[in-house]
């Protein structure tokens, strides 16, 4: 169900995990679960909702994935990318850490680079390398009540990037790149998309030492 360009993605966020003290693994990996992962999501912007079993019995649903790059795509450009499945791992344990029965509130997923672009040249909150263009970031909300559980409940996973924006809007940014975080007006590193490339390549090296090549 996946492609190498996945799974080289969700071993190198895996490996970056395990370098930087992540302590539970993704839940993919746990003999406790369930055969089947659903998440329930309403997009802000757009006022779609979805509610999709992304993972079941052992792998991922590509077709399920197909409907989430649509979901999650650029509502400026209409454009989409495949959505990394540890960001959708990272988004159900959130959802399992928190005690709001509501769905969680999409506000941007995957952001085109010309969008990325625009922007960061709006707001120097925004990073010019966000892993949002590689559809591995997306900021959320859920409890309107308590804005911050998303937040913490992020902290308390520690498998990437988790910022929260105590805005008008209250919302929190996660993504499966290197650990790092933040709370508004402080920023995230800026030089986590250097060392995420540093880490995929790497890997690809790695790979190639072991791989046996065709004759």
């Amino acid at each position: 169900m996946t492609t190498r360009r996945t799974l080289i993605k969700t071993s190198a966020a895996a490996t970056l995990g395990l370098t930087t003290g992540l302590v539970s693994a993704p839940a993919i990996l746990r003999a406790d679960a369930p055969y089947k992962r659903t998440l329930r999501m309403q997009s802000l912007n757009s006022g779609e909702k979805l509610k999709i079993t992304y993972w079941a019995d052992g792998d991922y649903q590509k077709g399920a994935f197909q409907r989430l790059a649509w979901f999650m795509r650029d509502l400026r450009t209409n454009t989409t990318t495949e959505m990394s499945p540890a960001l959708m791992d990272l988004l159900w344990d959130i959802d399992q850490l928190t005690t709001s029965s509501a769905p969680i509130y999409i506000m941007s997923a995957f952001r085109s680079e010309r969008t990325n672009a625009w922007l960061a040249a709006q707001s120097t909150s925004v990073d010019p390398g966000s892993f949002h263009m590689r559809g591995m970031a997306i900021d959320i909300t859920q409890d309107f009540a308590r804005p911050d559980a998303v937040y913490k409940a992020a902290r308390k996973l520690n498998r990437g990037g988790a910022g929260y924006y105590p805005t008008r809007t209250p919302y929190v940014h996660v993504d499966v790149g290197p650990v790092d975080h933040w709370v508004h007006p402080a920023i995230g590193r800026r030089d986590r998309d250097a060392e995420y490339e540093a880490l995929l390549a790497a890997q690809a090296n790695a790979d190639a030492q072991t791989t046996p090549q065709d004759q």
